[in-house]
């Protein structure tokens, strides 16, 4: 009975994988551009999480640098995505931003708005609580 509970588990967990592989659309891409200067002194690094479950770094930031991420937007979708290095948009869950070491413990959450995207330029610098970003123009 318990083998069987097993591999029923096993057997879903391998069923939704499939899906989580499923790319974006490139038909309907706009490039959405977020600009993020390190004004702290470590480095920052950027993440996206991708289908639930797997985070991929998207750039890392120099103290005193700025990276643009190249983010991208689903006209007909509304999903979020970013291009892989074979060149397929996989969607995003969410991205953020933190000092590299703790990246997650530390984030920033990027806003990723469906009902209006717009480019974003950020300042970051490490704080006590974590790395904190103020929306200006660099």
């Amino acid at each position: 009975m318990r083998f069987a509970l097993l591999s029923f588990a096993a057997a879903s967990l391998l069923c939704t994988g499939a899906r989580a592989a499923e790319t974006v659309d490139l038909k309907g891409l706009v490039a959405v551009p977020t600009k993020v200067r390190n004004s702290g002194d470590a480095p920052i690094l950027c993440q996206a999480e991708i289908a639930h479950w797997f985070a991929t770094d998207l750039v890392r930031i120099e103290p005193g640098a700025t990276a643009t991420l190249d983010l991208r937007f689903d006209t007909q979708s509304g999903a979020w995505a970013v291009l892989n290095a074979g060149g397929e948009a996989l969607p995003l869950e969410r991205a953020w931003c933190g000092v590299e070491g703790h990246t997650y413990e530390t984030r920033f959450t990027l806003a990723l708005d469906r009902s209006n995207p717009q480019p974003a330029t950020l300042d970051c610098r490490p704080q006590a609580a974590g790395l904190s970003c103020s929306q200006n123009g660099l």
